[in-house]
């Protein structure tokens, strides 16, 4: 092969490895390219007005339904139970004076009628001591009339014999203790029959159909059903919100301070009217509560619903009952003067536990500043403060992670 022809070849190949690698050098060691950071930006935040309210304030708080009236229904006379209601089970229903349960009564008719011949038996014995007595004073006053020398009788107990005086007094004494023999046999024959003097419902039963039982021994736990009370725990800083608080117990019901009592059954929420009846004697050693007792009439009965959260649902005619053992949430009405702002529950943060509460607030449109602000109550998504922000002050609701009193911030439009 000639030598010529292979020349240009090799030194096309040569020329392009040359310029590659020149590229390749002049892009390892080429500068790098001035970078320069971004301008910092404020956060973007929402806000909203402080809403200005005046007039009565609800103090809301929550508590469990229980009965006012609750008795363990116990045996006062032995025997064996020979009688059961059907209202004797577990969340049974009964009237005023209904009997639950009987126990053997044979022995104690048979003391009654044996009290009743007793005293039949002490009435004759008194009416024949009566006659007796009458007739030594008719002796007595013909022997006088007669001689005209008997002289009067003494009030010694020999004069008093003369007129068969003891006799009489023995023999109204012995129908007076058969007379009360005869009350306590026919009282032991009433209490043979178990009664509850109040409406109500069965909470346990103990004892049943054929059990013996001793005086004393307990049948079953009931509790009465025409009034509920709530217990609610209140911090001082929510009880001194209701009006004549420490003095309710004195007052007439109409004059107690009213409270709205609801709960939540299925997906529907119920309502009932409620006062306040009085404050528990004591303060809470454990929480430093007040602990308010809120009573409601008629907590059983059914009356219209509070409307449906479905509005596709129609509405019911009936409501449950607000059962013992319910948790319910009770709205108190407070005080009626003076004004209180409310802001979204999001916008109130706590620094610190033994640091009051703050909330972020807007000056000049670009600034965040913190406010001190002194809680009332949070009621759902809402809290209540005192009067210490200024009318039109607007609260920002947005979560900063970073924040610091007086920074920049850009409010959205």
């Amino acid at each position: 092969m000639d030598v010529s022809s292979l020349k240009w070849p090799l030194i096309g190949g040569g020329l392009l490895l040359g310029t590659a690698a020149v590229v390749a050098l002049l892009v390892v060691f080429a500068p790098e390219p001035e970078t320069s950071e971004p301008p910092p930006q404020s956060p973007l935040v929402s806000t909203t007005p402080v809403d200005v309210r005046a007039g009565s304030l609800l103090v809301r708080g929550t508590g469990t339904v229980r009965p006012v009236r609750e008795i363990d229904l116990t045996a006062e006379v032995g025997g064996r139970i020979v009688e059961v209601s059907d209202a004797l089970v577990s969340g049974g229903r009964f009237g005023a004076g209904a009997s639950l349960a009987r126990i053997d009564p044979s022995d104690y008719r048979s003391a009654v009628e044996q009290a009743e011949a007793q005293v039949t038996q002490a009435k004759v014995q008194l009416l024949q001591a009566q006659e007796e007595a009458g007739a030594a004073r008719e002796d007595y006053e013909r022997l006088q009339g007669r001689t005209g020398e008997a002289p009067d009788p003494d009030s010694t107990e020999l004069g008093r014999l003369v007129f068969n005086e003891p006799q009489v007094a023995q023999a109204q004494s012995e129908l007076e203790r058969a007379q009360a023999v005869l009350s306590d046999a026919r009282t032991n024959l009433e209490r043979t029959r178990l009664q509850v003097p109040f409406a109500g419902r069965v909470r346990q039963k103990q004892a049943d159909l054929g059990a013996y039982v001793a005086p004393g021994t307990p049948i079953a736990t009931v509790y009465g059903t025409q009034e509920a009370e709530i217990v609610v725990s209140l911090p001082s800083r929510k009880a001194a919100l209701i009006k004549n608080l420490w003095s309710t117990g004195e007052q007439a019901a109409g004059a107690r301070p009213p409270a709205t009592v609801t709960h939540s059954y299925g997906d529907q929420t119920f309502a009932w009217t409620g006062r306040v009846h009085r404050v528990e004697g004591a303060i809470d050693e454990q929480t430093r509560t007040v602990d308010v007792v809120v009573r409601i009439s008629d907590p059983y009965g059914q009356a219209p619903t509070v409307q449906s959260r479905r509005p596709e649902r129609p509405r019911e005619t009936t409501r449950p009952p607000l059962a013992v053992g319910t948790y319910a949430t009770v709205d108190i009405e407070g005080r009626r003067d003076g004004t209180y702002h409310v802001v979204p529950r999001r916008a109130v943060h706590t620094r610190a536990p033994d640091q009051p509460p703050v909330v972020w607030t807007v000056a000049g449109d670009s600034m965040l500043v913190e406010r001190t602000v002194e809680p009332i109550q949070t009621v759902e998504e809402q809290t209540y403060l005192a009067p210490t922000l200024g009318a039109g002050t607007r609260v920002i609701t947005t979560d900063l992670r970073v924040h610091t009193d007086s920074m920049r911030i850009r409010v959205s439009q």
